[in-house]
């Protein structure tokens, strides 16, 4: 398989239902698909999980946005470190290092990216990341990524099927490293 081509599916849920704080969170998964020679999806070879906080939506429709960031425990616990909640904009800091140039106040979280370890190094997790930022990026201001390895929080809980392809106990087992690497591989990116 050349590893050039890979198809990226995405799922979300949306309804017609009450308009309560969830609606401002949308979780999207996506599926990462190897292909066959004529275009076609064939395996699954990635996955990953990601955001996005509607923030200016939340804002406009009068919603606490301490309440839409509090209504998933990884969302406020990550969201700390870059929004301001009294202000409701992100962090003075942030905002001097992109020199307040981040226009729109929408925020994607990328929680997670995993990919089977025989596609691991050809790039695959930076071309999702792409393509992610390709079909959502109109609106979003600021993309976060929170790099915590994934064999750390493996270890707290059995794991499933697909969690075992992954082979995460083939990473550095040393958190201080695997969080070195890992920030390395994320910052690779660009």
């Amino acid at each position: 398989m050349s590893t050039s081509f890979v198809t990226f599916k995405y799922q979300f849920d949306s309804g017609t239902g009450p308009f309560d704080g969830e609606r401002y969170v949308r979780d999207i998964k996506m599926e990462i698909l190897s292909q066959d020679e004529e275009g076609f999806p064939v395996d699954l070879i990635g996955k990953a999980a990601f955001k996005i906080i509607y923030v200016a939506e939340a804002i406009d429709s009068g919603y606490d946005l301490y309440e839409i960031f509090d209504s998933d425990e990884y969302t406020f616990r990550h969201s700390q470190a870059f929004f301001n909640f009294k202000t409701g904009e992100v962090k003075e800091a942030i905002q001097k290092y992109y020199e307040y140039e981040i226009m729109q106040s929408n925020i994607c979280i990328i929680e997670k990216i995993e990919i089977l370890p025989e596609y691991r190094g050809c790039k695959i997790g930076a071309k999702a990341i792409k393509d992610i930022i390709f079909h959502f990026g109109s609106g979003i201001g600021l993309f976060v990524i929170q790099a915590f390895p994934l064999q750390f929080e493996s270890k707290k809980k059995e794991l499933d099927e697909w969690q075992k392809q992954l082979k995460l106990s083939c990473f550095p087992s040393q958190e201080n490293i695997a969080f070195k690497k890992l920030k390395d591989y994320y910052t690779s990116f660009g």
